[in-house]
């Protein structure tokens, strides 16, 4: 036969007393070597088997069920597997003597042994992992409960191995209390005080530069005040604190005002929605001189547009202009308003008897499903055809109340007093616009207007967002009805 040898040495706690990937290779080789077996390819997989998904176990049943290779020579059984799920795949092949043979240094497992007993060695492999597993967390837990962390020491302090505590790193624990100083004080950002701390000599254990996202998780982590954050709980931990507990709640407090918005000191209410015609840049703005002013921010610097400075209260005039387009007399809406009510009655009259009819149905399919039920209850039809009658009467009710729903919909009823105020609202937007204070306009440009761009002082394109720019283009005589059928 041809044999695979196959090792694994997983990097999890419970393998790491476990012979190495080459102790196994070693002690395999002997064992073919003495019983005279062909290798015909040797397999080194570092990863857990408590979950499947492994490549090179993959890649190994691959050349099996192929018919490249016929057996398998691992140091022990649960080497192959220690989830249900590829031990069952090995028991399956095994079963059906795809794999002739699994060899290992405590015996030999054939296609025609009990595939119970292997079943129980996977099985004890899963259980193993899963109580392992256990044990570990609360050997864990007992450590922080005790004030020792059970991990590697964070910077600015080292693990002392033979005692199995904390101590502190005379080297670098004197620039951890520097940028929590630095930080403290409010001044500084964590880029600057990276950069402060790298020329004054800190270095990590690999002799590399503290970057940021490194000295953000040093200067939230209450190690350094004595405290063991683990899955969200502290423990109060027996290592010698660098920084006490008043200065990590005003590290807290400085990071926590950095974090909520500044609102900005100036506000221009046209900034960002204003392009350059010429370059297609955005549009700035800036105070000068008491008044404010918007010019090309010339970011492809190919455009003499940025020279021009347009002064705000020109644009408010401009804009106000355009959103003249939207004016309709308060008479005329009224008209077309009532035109269009009069024509839309007609069609409310032919929609309320179709949702009549509609309402009719469903009260109908209700009845049908009490008597249903009433019937299955006197053991008239059996659960099956209940079951399935029932479930047909749900599906003709959720399809009749979505009719219900669309026909509503349609109703021009429904439609008509939104369209009226959103012409009101248009036909207002020019004098509201020039009435409105800074907050007020920015919000009506921001509803009724977008792509404005300018040149030569003007604004030379402008668009209406919908439904206004269907308003702009409308006919002075234009009736509210065409609007709602659009």
């Amino acid at each position: 036969m041809r044999y695979i040898i196959y090792c694994r040495k997983s990097t999890d706690t419970e393998d790491k007393q476990l012979l190495s990937l080459d102790s196994q290779e070693s002690e395999l080789l002997e064992i073919a070597k003495r019983n005279d077996l062909e290798i015909v390819k040797t397999f080194r997989e570092s990863m857990s088997a408590k979950a499947e998904g492994r490549p090179i176990f993959t890649e190994m049943i691959k050349m099996i069920t192929s018919g490249k290779a016929d057996a398998i020579l691992c140091w022990k059984i649960d080497r192959l597997a220690r989830n249900m799920v590829e031990g069952g795949r090995i028991i399956d092949l095994l079963g059906k003597g795809v794999i002739k043979e699994i060899r290992t240094y405590e015996g030999i497992h054939l296609p025609s042994d009990n595939v119970i007993m292997l079943a129980v060695h996977f099985g004890t492999a899963k259980q193993y992992v899963k109580n392992l597993s256990v044990d570990v967390k609360r050997g864990l837990r007992k450590k922080l409960s005790m004030g020792i962390w059970p991990s590697f020491a964070p910077l600015g302090y080292v693990n002392d191995k033979l005692n199995k505590t904390i101590l502190v790193d005379n080297k670098r624990a004197k620039y951890i209390v520097r940028a929590f100083e630095l930080y403290a004080t409010g001044g500084y950002g964590v880029n600057e005080i990276t950069a402060i701390l790298y020329k004054e000599g800190l270095r990590t254990r690999s002799g590399n530069k503290v970057y940021r996202n490194q000295l953000e998780r040093i200067l939230k982590n209450p190690f350094y005040c004595g405290l063991m954050l683990r899955d969200e709980k502290l423990y109060e931990g027996k290592h010698k604190s660098l920084i006490s507990k008043s200065t990590f709640d005003k590290i807290n407090k400085v990071a926590n005002d950095r974090s909520r918005p500044r609102p900005s000191r100036l506000f221009f209410p046209l900034r960002g929605f204003l392009k350059c015609e010429s370059c297609n840049c955005l549009i700035t703005a800036s105070k000068k001189k008491g008044h404010d002013y918007y010019y090309c921010t010339n970011g492809k610097k190919i455009c003499g547009e940025h020279k021009s400075y347009i002064r705000e209260t020109y644009l408010y005039k401009e804009i106000a202009k355009m959103l003249e387009n939207l004016h309709i007399s308060d008479r005329k809406i009224e008209l077309m308003y009532q035109s269009a009510k009069e024509r839309a009655s007609k069609d409310n009259n032919y929609s309320e008897q179709i949702l009549d009819t509609l309402h009719k149905e469903l009260e109908s399919l209700t009845a049908k499903e009490s008597k249903l039920l009433d019937i299955f209850l006197d053991e008239q039809i059996s659960k099956e055809i209940y079951d399935k009658r029932i479930l047909d009467l749900h599906n003709d009710q959720v399809s009749l109340k979505t009719q219900i729903k669309e026909v509503e919909i349609r109703q021009p009823s429904f439609t008509l007093e939104p369209v009226k105020n959103i012409f009101k609202q248009a036909s207002a937007s020019s004098k509201e616009f020039l009435e409105a204070d800074d907050e007020q306009k920015r919000e009506i440009i921001k509803n009724l207007l977008w792509n404005l761009t300018i040149k030569d002082k003007n604004i030379v394109n402008i668009q209406y967002k919908s439904p206004f720019d269907v308003i702009a283009k409308m006919p002075q005589n234009g009736q509210i009805y065409e609007m709602l059928r659009g």
